[in-house]
């Protein structure tokens, strides 16, 4: 038990482990410290000081993804792309979109039909995507679920469209 009146009990104490000889820890006091209590536990309070992924001899450890700069935890979102060039293909007629992102997760462009269009990303980690469509309305617009596994900057997938249409598309970026 030590004893002082130091506002920063933590930092009056000065104590001094000798290691040479096996000796006993002590613990010294400055002199105009002694009239306050303060109970003291060794052991860890948490955190980490020094290098970690070392070995005791000092060495230090390699583990096979150290330092590869990518995550490895499998589903985490993956950066979304500037702009997205769309085709989608229905009974041997193709259209093309290129989304350009408008913030956040949302794109927005003009069919090659005409028609304005705005597509949410919901889904865009590992090797799978997710878009929900939605034109501007008017005559013929409609909404869309599309889904799809991607690879590196491609994906390709179905697509539900509310007019009853099931289609295929494939994107790049």
């Amino acid at each position: 038990m030590l004893q002082w009146g130091h506002p920063l009990p933590a930092l009056a104490a000065a104590v001094m482990l000798t290691a040479a000889g096996c000796q006993q820890a002590r613990a010294q006091l400055s002199p105009p410290l002694q009239k306050r209590t303060v109970l003291a536990q060794a052991g860890s309070t948490g955190g980490s000081v020094g290098k970690r992924n070392k070995s005791i001899s000092g060495e230090e450890e390699s583990s096979p993804d150290a330092g590869s700069g990518r995550s490895t935890h499998a589903g985490r979102e993956d950066a979304l792309p500037k702009t997205i060039q769309l085709n989608e293909h229905w009974h041997g007629m193709n259209w093309t979109v290129s989304l350009r992102n408008i913030g956040g997760s949302n794109y927005q462009g003009t069919w090659s039909n005409g028609y304005a269009t705005t597509f949410a990303v919901t889904g865009f980690a590992g090797n799978s995507m997710k878009m929900e469509r939605k034109d501007t309305p008017g005559f013929g617009a409609v909404t869309g679920s599309y889904t799809g596994t991607r690879t590196g900057n491609r994906a390709a997938g179905d697509a539900s469209i509310s007019n009853g249409a099931n289609s295929k598309w494939d994107a790049s970026w």
